[in-house]
C-alpha cells in the first residue's frame, strides 16, 4: 500500500522531532556516551586479549601434556622391556636350575647304585 502525501507530510514532522530529540540527547549525555563507548571498547579489547593469552596457554597445556604422556609412554615402554628381560633371564636360570636338578639325580642314582655293590 502506497504512502499518500499526507502520510509523507506526517513523517516529515516526526522525524524533525526525532533529530531535535537526538541532539537534545546529544548535548546532554553526548560526553557520557562517548565516555561509556570508550570504556566498552576497553572492555571489548581486554576480553579479546584475555581470551587470546587463554587460547595460548591452552595450546601451551595441550603440547605439554602430550610430551608427558610420550614420556610416560616411553618409559613404560621401558620398563616393560626390563620386565621381559628379567623374565626371560630367570627362565633361563630356571633351566639351568633344572638341569642342575637333573644331574643331581643322576649323580644320586650312581651313589645309589654304589652303595647297593
Amino acid at each position: 500500500m502506497a504512502k499518500t502525501p499526507e502520510q509523507n507530510n506526517e513523517a516529515a514532522p516526526n522525524q524533525q522531532v526525532d533529530t531535535r530529540i537526538a541532539a537534545v540527547r546529544d548535548l546532554i549525555f553526548g560526553e557520557n556516551i562517548q565516555r561509556y563507548d570508550s570504556e566498552f571498547a576497553d572492555v571489548y579489547e581486554k576480553i579479546e586479549t584475555l581470551k587470546n593469552q587463554s587460547n595460548h596457554s591452552l595450546a601451551e597445556a595441550v603440547t605439554n601434556l602430550e610430551n608427558k604422556l610420550s614420556d610416560l609412554e616411553s618409559l613404560v615402554d621401558h620398563k616393560f622391556q626390563d620386565l621381559n628381560d628379567d623374565l626371560d633371564k630367570k627362565l633361563a636360570d630356571l633351566d639351568d636350575e633344572k638341569a642342575d636338578r637333573r644331574k643331581l639325580g643322576k649323580a644320586l642314582e650312581k651313589i645309589a647304585q654304589m652303595l647297593q655293590e
